[in-house]
């Protein structure tokens, strides 16, 4: 799939077929500072529904999402996961997805994402966090 760049006319390509809604999968994703990788997990991880009860990502109020996010541990690429982070052009870092809200579920994944939602194998939130904090 090609996003083209609406700041600067550059085709971002993505090996999925169409922006996939979060919705339908019942997860939730977030892009980095960067806005250019993914971290997506269910609406149902045991970990997920700990921090903010039974609410689906896009409709957490803002001290949820801060309580949230506040839990994640950086991106790999440093930075933060944020719900407030569209996704980027890798030309110009002009944004090509909106963020994550009741307006907007569908989401990029991009190379190097974390999907903690990908299949029964998939580590979950829990252990991401455990495996990738730092400790203080």
């Amino acid at each position: 799939m090609i996003v083209r760049c609406p700041v600067c006319g550059y085709d971002n390509t993505f090996a999925q077929p169409n922006q996939y809604h979060a919705g339908f999968a019942n997860q939730g994703f977030l892009y980095n500072d960067a806005g250019t990788l993914s971290l997506v997990w269910s609406s149902f991880d045991p970990a997920y529904e700990r921090i903010v009860g039974p609410h689906h990502p896009w409709m957490l109020s803002v001290e949820q999402r801060r309580a949230f996010e506040a839990i994640l541990p950086a991106a790999p690429t440093g930075g933060k996961w944020r719900f407030e982070n569209p996704a980027r052009c890798g030309k110009c870092q002009g944004a090509i997805a909106d963020p994550i809200s009741a307006e907007s579920i569908y989401y990029l994944e991009y190379p190097g994402s974390i999907l903690l939602d990908e299949s029964p194998s998939s580590p979950g939130l829990e252990a991401y966090i455990r495996d990738h904090s730092v400790a203080t």
